[in-house]
């Protein structure tokens, strides 16, 4: 009797990886363009006590990649989930469905990093108090921006690195 290994817990294929770093990047551009039109791009490197406009983009990229990888976790679970709605399902796959999701993690990453986790973070190690929540409007705009952008061009350069493979 033979016996297949689960997919389910392995490594990702490098298709996979390929398509989430590019897009990555692009949403990251999105994102740095929207942090950069009004004038928050600074607040990035402030955070981390960097200054200049490489480590602001750096980090700008560097943070892009860190929320991809969760987002791609996420489709790819809808796309398997048994009881799943149908549209949620199928962001996997359109552009336009993944756009929506994305809206959706782009405010969730808005909500649990910049609104409620940055100023508990930030109040742990320095011991001064923040506000909570943060209204920092213009990242959440960015994120909202980077979550869309990064939704609608998953399916997109998936199936195009796919076809490559």
């Amino acid at each position: 009797m033979a016996y297949r290994q689960s997919r389910r817990g392995g490594s990702p294929s490098s298709t996979k990886v390929l398509t989430t770093v590019t897009t990555a990047l692009i949403a990251g551009a999105a994102l740095g363009g929207v942090l950069h039109a009004t004038g928050s791009l600074r607040s990035v490197a402030d955070i981390y006590g960097l200054e200049g406009v490489v480590n602001e983009w750096t980090l700008v990229f560097c943070h892009s990649l860190v929320a991809g990888g969760p987002f791609v976790a996420l489709v790819t679970w809808l796309s398997r989930g048994r009881y799943v709605p149908r549209p949620l399902a199928e962001s996997y796959r359109s552009p336009f469905l993944g756009a929506c999701v994305g809206l959706a993690y782009g405010v969730v990453l808005w909500v649990t990093v910049v609104a409620y986790g940055g100023p508990f973070a930030l109040g742990l190690i320095t011991g001064v108090a923040y506000p909570v929540p943060m209204h920092h409007w213009e990242s959440f705009v960015g994120l909202s921006t980077f979550g869309t952008v990064f939704g609608a061009w998953y399916p997109l350069l998936r199936a195009f690195f796919a076809e490559r493979h």
